[in-house]
């Protein structure tokens, strides 16, 4: 027994008066030398003798013990540290995966990439908040959104406001925070947040607020 189980005769005789506890993987030789299956179902893993556990609570056992004995650097050190190793990087690899996952559905969208003009009644509005040739353009980068006021008759313009933007694609939401904003629209500074709900249909951006009064149309223009 002690030369098919590499153990010594010590050892056998603390296991078989009960003086120790072996360790799962010791219990595994010594029942492969005795010819037992430790997954045959007439085996209580219990005690290690034959008797009446269900496979499911054999093999739970079994792992358990397994998994408490590879904390146990004692044998097989180096064995066990590349198998937790292993199992860390696999675990580390798992978590980075669903991270992109679920980052993948708050993102931002090439589709809104560009520059688009407001739309009033199906056509573009040039005559934004009353004022003739006022027209409002909201341009989309990859992070952040700009909307700004350009009054093409006079050769001027207001800087409106600005901030990120992102996406929740399962929601089907999109979502603008202004930091900055210029002359007339300072109220908006404080890091206003609007969620709307958004559709891109032949070149036209349909958004309406879902925690603002807004409901507009955007023409994307070259």
């Amino acid at each position: 027994m002690v030369e098919q189980c590499n153990i010594s005769v010590r050892t056998l005789q603390r296991i078989e008066s009960g003086e120790v506890t072996p360790r799962s993987y010791t219990i595994k030789l010594i029942f492969a030398a005795l010819g037992i299956d430790v997954f045959d179902k007439e085996v209580d893993l219990t005690n290690g003798l034959p008797g009446t556990g269900s496979p499911a609570k054999q093999r739970l056992h079994m792992f358990y013990a397994y998994l408490i004995d590879l904390f146990n650097f004692k044998t097989n050190a180096m064995k066990k540290l590349t198998i937790l190793s292993f199992f860390f990087l696999t675990l580390c690899t798992l978590i980075f995966t669903a991270c992109l996952s679920t980052k993948s559905t708050v993102s931002k969208n090439t589709d809104l990439v560009g520059t688009w003009q407001l739309m009033r009644n199906g056509v573009v509005d040039t005559n934004y908040g009353g004022q003739n040739g006022l027209i409002r353009y909201k341009i989309i980068t990859a992070e952040r959104f700009t909307v700004t006021d350009v009054m093409p008759k006079s050769k001027s313009m207001w800087a409106a406001f600005s901030g990120p933007y992102w996406l929740d694609k399962q929601k089907g939401s999109y979502v603008e925070l202004i930091e900055i904003a210029g002359e007339g629209y300072q109220k908006y500074n404080d890091g206003t947040k609007g969620v709307y709900e958004y559709s891109i249909q032949d070149s036209v951006w349909h958004v309406k607020g879902v925690n603002v009064p807004y409901d507009e149309y955007w023409k994307r223009v070259k």
